[in-house]
């Protein structure tokens, strides 16, 4: 059996067209120089994750978020974010902190459906760049966010998009 083994492992070495040189990197590397690479080149890479916080009414037009939660990219985080409500729906702007204090910035509107006992908001956030390895980046994504109508407000959300790293 081990023959049989060796001789496949033989095999298929000889069908890659090319002569090993060395040991391939392992799956322990991955999110290390050879995938940051990739990632670095301007690639749209997937976003997406979900959090929980609480919102704070300011003024009747102004309400204020702060969130945890965990996401590609930023693993965990928190979230800031204001924005203001007009007969249409709203807009404001996010700060997302990585766990290492890398923060992303977007600016977002947002509209909601109320569905009795909750509201639904659907953002569209727009990636306008950062701070450490969020410099340069860009990119969109939509926010899914779920609350009650009573005070306080406890939201839920997911989200769901790409990000350009700019590197």
């Amino acid at each position: 059996m081990r023959y049989v083994f060796v001789s496949f492992c033989v095999f298929a070495a000889a069908c890659t067209g090319g002569t090993p040189t060395g040991p391939t990197a392992s799956l322990s590397q991955i999110g290390g120089t050879a995938a940051t690479t990739e990632a670095r080149g301007g690639s749209e890479l997937p976003f997406k994750g979900t959090y929980e916080g609480l919102e704070t009414v300011m003024t009747p037009s102004a309400h204020h978020l702060d969130a945890t939660g965990n996401a590609t990219h930023l693993g965990r985080f928190t979230l800031t974010a204001d924005w203001a409500i007009g007969p249409t729906g709203g807009s404001g702007a996010s700060t997302w902190t990585a766990a290492n204090g890398d923060q992303l910035s977007t600016s977002f509107t947002r509209f909601g459906i109320v569905v009795p006992p909750t509201i639904t908001f659907t953002e569209t956030h727009t990636i306008r760049g950062g701070t450490g390895r969020f410099a340069n980046a860009s990119g969109t994504f939509t926010v899914v966010q779920t609350r009650g109508l009573s005070m306080p407000y406890n939201n839920s959300a997911t989200f769901d998009g790409t990000i350009d790293l700019g590197h």
